[in-house]
This record gives structure tokens, sequence and C-alpha cells, in this order.
């Protein structure tokens, strides 16, 4: 639950910053085309006044134009639209778009925007009653208006028909910045939720594998605590056949908690780096042949073995190792048909001495493969096992792993469903 709410909290978070950063990207989208449509429209007064005292000079033949309906002020626009105004009403002399238009684009060029434009003149409404050109289109950029009449009747307004490639070249390195940040952002994210998934099915690992264990622990309990009871009876005192074989019980059951005990602190004591090998050069050939006579008196299976060995000493911790090389045995043996066939070979190349333990049992998937030296990741697997009649969870694979890492070496396996298992032990040479 409390990961749900990371979870859900992290995605917020993501969905703000994306709402916020499209917020910002689009505001400053909509700066950029209002600074370039000013820009383009304060060339436009200059080119409407070039265009009407041009005119004015052919029309009014050397007459002095009189501007009485001044509004009070002398600026350009007042100036243009009252110039235009007289022109109109005196000599009935009407705007030149095409005059404007030139005018027009040797100024755009100066301010390096786009020369792409169309000059319309419109109506107090904004409807267009002529234009220049065809080039407009629906997403051109239209500037102000500016009157060419004192009752604001009509005007003339340019529109800038391909203004991206200048916003494109303005907004670019910002857009580009701001991907990099989102494209971060949500890499960081998916990180963030993969671990906390990680960290959720590693917690439920966790749990089926302490499950395992207790429930794989809880059975020689039971049989300890019941031997113990029954002997404390006093039923077989006069029984010493029935009594030794309680007590057997008992020793049996109790040194294979010890060992589980013992199994864990080992690996616990691999992982944090504080077991300290002993390595020598050790002889494989009797403890193999030492580990197959305790096999086959472990189980009433017929048991082949068939032993190969091509390199016989390696430089190794002869306690781990042994223990390692039994968790293999016991592992085919585990997981066989009822012809239980095991090869055991090996032999050397330039670094390693190879050390293949090979079955011919139910194999393993390769799904279970990726996780079968995980110590956590065998109490997925747990359940099936059992289904299928197998006891333990599997801490036997991660410690023979967690060895054969403190050696300096490996163990990998070679597996096909439902035919063979082989898993290989790289031993190193050298210290």
């Amino acid at each position: 639950m409390q990961k749900n709410k990371y979870k859900y909290v992290s995605v917020g978070a993501m969905v703000a910053v994306m709402l916020l950063l499209g917020l910002y990207m689009w505001m400053t989208y909509r700066s950029a085309v209002r600074d370039i449509s000013e820009r383009a429209g304060n060339q436009l007064p200059w080119a409407m006044f070039y265009e009407s005292y041009q005119r004015a000079e052919i029309v009014s033949k050397g007459d002095t134009l009189s501007l009485p309906d001044l509004r009070g002020d002398l600026s350009l626009v007042s100036s243009v639209e009252g110039m235009n105004d007289v022109l109109s009403r005196r000599y009935h002399s009407e705007v030149s778009l095409d005059t404007i238009a030139l005018f027009v684009d040797s100024l755009l060029s100066v301010v390096n925007l786009d020369r792409n434009f169309t000059v319309m003149e419109v109506d107090h409404q904004g409807k267009i009653l002529r234009q220049n050109n065809d080039l407009l289109t629906p997403t051109s950029l239209k500037t102000q208006v500016f009157s060419t009449r004192r009752d604001q009747s009509k005007g003339i307004q340019l529109a800038l028909n391909d203004p991206y490639p200048v916003l494109a070249r303005r907004l670019s390195p910002l857009f580009l910045a701001s991907a990099i940040i989102l494209i971060l952002f949500g890499a960081i994210l998916i990180r963030l939720l993969r671990y906390l998934d990680e960290q959720k099915m590693m917690a439920d690992l966790r749990n089926d594998f302490s499950y395992a264990m207790v429930h794989d622990m809880k059975s020689p309990l039971s049989s300890i605590i019941m031997g113990a009871r029954f002997l404390h009876s006093g039923k077989v005192d006069d029984k010493p056949d029935i009594k030794e074989k309680y007590f057997t019980i008992i020793e049996s059951e109790a040194d294979h908690l010890l060992a589980l005990v013992n199994k864990l602190l080992t690996i616990s004591k691999l992982e944090n780096k504080k077991l300290i090998l002993n390595k020598q050069s050790i002889n494989l050939e009797p403890i193999i042949e030492d580990l197959i006579e305790k096999a086959k008196a472990k189980t009433e299976k017929k048991i082949d073995f068939i032993v190969d060995l091509l390199s016989k000493h390696v430089l190794a911790d002869e306690q781990y190792l042994t223990e390692a090389i039994s968790n293999l045995i016991d592992n085919a043996i585990k997981y066989s048909k009822e012809d239980i066939k095991i090869s055991i070979t090996s032999h050397s190349t330039d670094k390693y001495v190879l050390l293949k333990v090979r079955d011919n049992g139910i194999g393993i998937s390769k799904e279970d493969q990726l996780i079968i030296f995980d110590k956590f990741g065998r109490a997925a697997i747990h359940e099936h096992n059992r289904k299928g009649g197998v006891s333990g969870f599997g801490l036997g694979l991660n410690y023979v792993d967690q060895v054969m890492q403190a050696h300096g070496g490996k163990v990998t396996v070679s597996s096909e469903k439902d035919h063979f298992s082989e898993f290989t032990l790289y031993i190193p040479k050298n210290v």
C-alpha cells in the first residue's frame, strides 16, 4: 500500500511537471509570436507613410496638403491616417497595396523577418476588401490594423504567411532543452517505478522465502518433538531396537536443522564478504567418492554414478567446495526421475578447472534458470516444487553460487526441460 502511494505520487509529479513544462513552452511560444507580430507591425506604418507621401507628390501636383483634422498629435500613425484620409476625399486616390508591399519587403529584410507576406485592406469589422496576392493562408500571422480613415472605416493589415521558420530558430534551443529535461525526468521516473516494483517483488519473495524456510524447519522440529515425547513416555524402554530407531530419527533431523542454520549463516557471511576461505590444493577424487557413498545411503532410489575426472586437483577451501558439490548431487537426486543417472566430470582450461555435475532429471525451464541462484528467487517456484512432491526451497544453489564467487569463480547451468540439467563449477587455478 505504501509503495502504491509512492507510485501514485511519482506519476502525479510527472504529470504536474509535464503540464507546467507544456504551459511554459506554450506561453513562450505565444510571447515569440507576439514579438514577431509586433516587429512586423512596426514596419507597416512606415511603409504606409512612404506610399502615401509618394502618392501625394503625384496627385497633389505640388499643392501643400492641409491636415486640419489631426487628432491632436503628430505621431506617425496619426499622420499616415490623416494623409490617406485627405488623399481619398480630396483627390479620390486610394492606397496602392503593391507599393506598400515593396516598402514592407525592404523593411522586413532589415529586421530579418520572413518576406513571404500579404498586404490587405480591411473594413472596420476586419473583413478583407482587397489584398496584393493570393498567398494568405489560415495559419498566416496577422499584425494589428492601421487605419487610413478618420472614421476608422478602412485600414491596412499585414499578414506573415510563413513565420514558423523564424519561430523555429528562436524556440528550437528552448524546446530541445525542454525535451531533454522531459526525457531525463521520464527516464528517472520509469527507473523509480521499476525500482519500487522490484522492491515490492523482493519483499514478496522474502515473505515466500521466510514461509518456505519456516515450513521446512517445522517438519524436522515436529519429528524431534514427537520422538522425544515418545521416548520420554517410557513406552519403548523395553524395546531397544525401536528406541534406537527414534534416537536415530531425532539425531538425523537435528543434524538437518543444524546444517540448514549453518548454511544460512555461511551465505550471510559470504554475502557480507566476512567469510575467510582456507584455500589449498585438494584432491577431488576422494571427496567425490565419499559424497557418492553418502548419497546412495540417503536414498532408496537406484543411482548410477559416472565419474570421469581428467583434472583431479584444485585450489580451493575443502569444506565449502565439498558442501557445494554435495548440494549439486542432492539436487540431481531430488529433481530426478525413477532411474537416476548422474555424471561427474572435470577438465582444465587455461584459467579454470571445470567440474560438471549432470543428471537425467526433470530439467529446469528457461524462466527458472534466470533465478535459481538467487536466494529469494527460488522461493518463487517453491510452491510449484511442493506440488510436484519436492521438498526444500532451493537455498543450496544460492550457497553454491556464493561459494564459487568467494573462490573467484562462478557456477553456470545448462538444462532442457524433462531431459537433463548440468551445473558447471569454474574453479580458478590461481589464488
